[in-house]
């Protein structure tokens, strides 16, 4: 029942807001997920996110990411959430908007090595340069590539490419 009336919700929503994309006053929703499956290697990472358009193409809001994964006898799950900015540039084109992305994460990552757990804080930083494709007036599918750093405490950091695939729903305000 629940979600039968979240879907109905969600269709409303959609169906209910006008034209909006990136325009000052306008809500930004969406996130993504990622699956990764390798021999003695899996992981399944979801990240929800939600800002809003302080100014024309600018949007500042924050981002949760919840992950689990198993690496040989080693599981972890992990908890992270902070801010993000994002401008997007305006092209002749209304169905393609490419932007800038810049975010920071504080994460806590719980370990379990054969009944020995440990937690870890880190802190993520990623900036990078993406597009969305507006699939309709509300609804797009955007993809994100750029410079991701991690530092978990004690140990030393690292950094490399990131890429991710997500939607967004942009509501009208």
């Amino acid at each position: 029942m629940k979600q039968h009336f979240l879907c109905t919700l969600i269709a409303f929503l959609m169906l209910s807001v006008g034209y909006a994309q990136t325009d000052k006053g306008d809500w930004l929703v969406g996130g993504s997920i990622s699956i990764n499956t390798t021999e003695n290697n899996s992981s399944f990472s979801f990240m929800p996110m939600g800002g809003y358009f302080f100014l024309k193409g600018f949007a500042a809001g924050s981002e949760l990411e919840l992950a689990t994964s198993k690496t040989g006898v080693v599981k972890s799950t992990r908890l992270g959430v902070g801010p993000f900015a994002r401008y997007y540039f305006e092209l002749k084109e209304p169905e393609f908007k490419p932007f800038m992305h810049v975010g920071f994460k504080v994460e806590s990552e719980r370990s379990k090595v054969m009944g020995v757990a440990e937690t870890e804080t880190a802190v993520n930083y990623l900036i990078g340069l993406g597009g969305a494709y507006f699939l309709n007036e509300n609804v797009a599918i955007d993809g994100l590539a750029g410079y991701n750093y991690s530092k978990v405490e004690n140990h030393k950091g690292n950094g490399g490419f990131h890429f991710r695939i997500g939607f967004q729903v942009h509501l009208v305000r």
